[in-house]
């Protein structure tokens, strides 16, 4: 048996019930207008998900103990979902998960099940040029593609690249605490983070810092002013906006490629620290997928946003 895939907490429950709960009513949207479904995985893991809970306390009048369980990961639950898609691209880099996806395809005769071993930005963008993508929005196949990184391993290109086709609709579970980490609030600690930030942001991270409200220039130094080698002072840039800001400010440039951009579920791992931010991008330009889209993505929004009492699961 290939080894289980652990990772997440509570949020990640939550993350994988908003986007099976969307699959379900995309695939039975879509059914009735006879479109050709897929289902995109591009960093799909083992399939499972091993998690950890602890039970008892005194309140249930047993000893505390830690419990490891299996959950179905973003690809069984896609497979689960009915009706069901009718292809499934399952992208994962690590051999091992690879090997548990087979397993997951054995599973599943008849199932129209690809597995590919490759970086995720790399597969996708050689993907979306491929049929039938390359044929946009003449083409009767549609589908979802569902971009869960372990880290900031989604390219800004990537995302360019699947809004570009104007048949997918993109879940993009973005790392927005590892993101505020990684800009400084002085520009001038970003230093190596420079490259970093333009792949997974594009340039456009640079409005982000202005020159610092309350910077004051210092006492002129009567004497120095007659030394050539004193270089004239430069204006600090700093970081002006909060994580909110940032949140809101990712939506508008996700929106400068997309046709609808959701507004963005936040995943917490307490009450006060948000580690995610799910957001819903649909490529297709035309007025009744928009319209679909922001009604499903509604229900989304609703009932699985902090604080909402009706989710799937109360891990």
């Amino acid at each position: 048996m290939a080894d289980k895939h652990i990772f997440g907490g509570p949020w990640t429950e939550i993350k994988l019930d908003a986007v099976e709960y969307y699959l379900g009513c995309y695939t039975k949207a879509l059914k009735r207008a006879k479109f050709d479904l897929w289902y995109i995985d591009a960093f799909a893991g083992s399939g499972d998900r091993e998690s950890e809970r602890e039970t008892g306390g005194i309140f249930e009048g047993a000893p505390i103990e830690t419990i490891r369980e299996t959950l179905a990961g973003s690809a069984r639950r896609a497979l689960a979902v009915r009706p069901s898609f009718d292809h499934y691209v399952f992208i994962e880099k690590d051999e091992k998960r690879c090997e548990a996806l087979a397993e997951t395809k054995a599973e599943n005769p008849g199932v129209d099940i690809k597995i590919i071993k490759g970086e995720a930005n790399e597969e996708l963008q050689e993907l979306v040029q491929s049929d039938p993508w390359r044929r946009k929005d003449t083409s009767k196949s549609r589908g979802v593609v569902f971009l869960d990184p372990y880290a900031l391993h989604v390219d800004w290109e990537t995302v360019r690249a699947l809004a570009s086709t104007r048949v997918l609709d993109v879940w993009y579970l973005f790392p927005i605490r590892d993101t505020i980490r990684q800009l400084a609030h002085d520009f001038k600690g970003i230093g190596p983070k420079a490259a970093m930030l333009d792949r997974v942001l594009g340039p456009e991270w640079r409005e982000l810092y202005s020159i610092k409200p309350d910077h004051q220039l210092p006492a002129v130094d009567m004497f120095a002013i007659f030394d050539d080698a004193v270089s004239p002072i430069e204006p600090e840039l700093q970081r002006v906006v909060s994580q909110k800001q940032f949140e809101q400010w990712l939506k508008g440039r996700l929106r400068e490629e997309f046709q609808f951009v959701s507004e963005p579920l936040p995943l917490l791992a307490s009450p006060n620290r948000q580690l995610f931010s799910l957001f819903l991008g649909v490529s297709n330009p035309s007025r009744p997928a928009i319209d679909l889209a922001e009604h499903f993505v509604g229900y989304v929004s609703k009932n699985f946003a902090p604080g909402a009492s009706r989710r799937k699961s109360d891990r």
